[in-house]
């Protein structure tokens, strides 16, 4: 039998009855991610960026969907096809609906070996991974919210001088 943890004066019995049982009641939680060369390329955000672009067939409607902004999914695109030295995403060329995104054959192994990596844990220690709330979030990380149009930094727009194409809007001074 285990020693029993000797109580400081700040903790009860109580205290630590609540603690043991706070501990058996917490949650596991999981990341996956892969790495090439030490270097991380795509991970459980992946997923939904992947499966994202298999069924819409476009980078902005999955954008939406999963709550990234553009430049962050186009990055996560960009760092995974630099380390993989392949490319993962393709431009379908077209006009409206046939216009967009869509896997390589690359991009396809990488989505299944994602989610059977995923799958695997989930089978082992039931749902682990992060919540679509969560991905979302690492995709918003350090932007800031949009502004309502017409506002800088809270206060009105002001218009600007008309003037040549590629002329300064800013006041002339002497000696410039």
């Amino acid at each position: 039998m285990p020693p029993r943890p000797t109580l400081n004066a700040t903790q009860s019995p109580a205290t630590l009855q609540s603690a043991h049982e706070s501990i058996i009641a917490a949650q596991v939680k999981t990341k996956v991610w892969l790495e090439l060369g030490g270097e991380f390329f795509v991970g459980d955000g992946g997923i939904h960026l992947l499966g994202g672009i298999l069924r819409h067939g476009s980078l902005a409607r999955t954008v939406r969907e999963i709550g990234w902004s553009y430049r962050h999914a186009w990055g996560y695109l960009r760092r995974a096809e630099r380390v993989l030295q392949t490319p993962i995403v393709r431009n379908r060329a077209g006009r409206g609906a046939a216009r967009g995104m869509e896997l390589t054959e690359t991009g396809h192994l990488l989505l299944e070996r994602l989610r059977a990596l995923r799958d695997r844990i989930d089978d082992a220690l039931g749902p682990s991974g992060p919540t679509p709330a969560e991905v979302a979030a690492r995709g918003r990380a350090g932007r800031r919210p949009p502004r309502p149009r017409g506002t800088l930094g809270g206060q009105e727009a002001k218009p600007r001088r008309g003037g040549a194409a590629g002329s300064s809007s800013r006041p002339s001074s002497p000696g410039r």
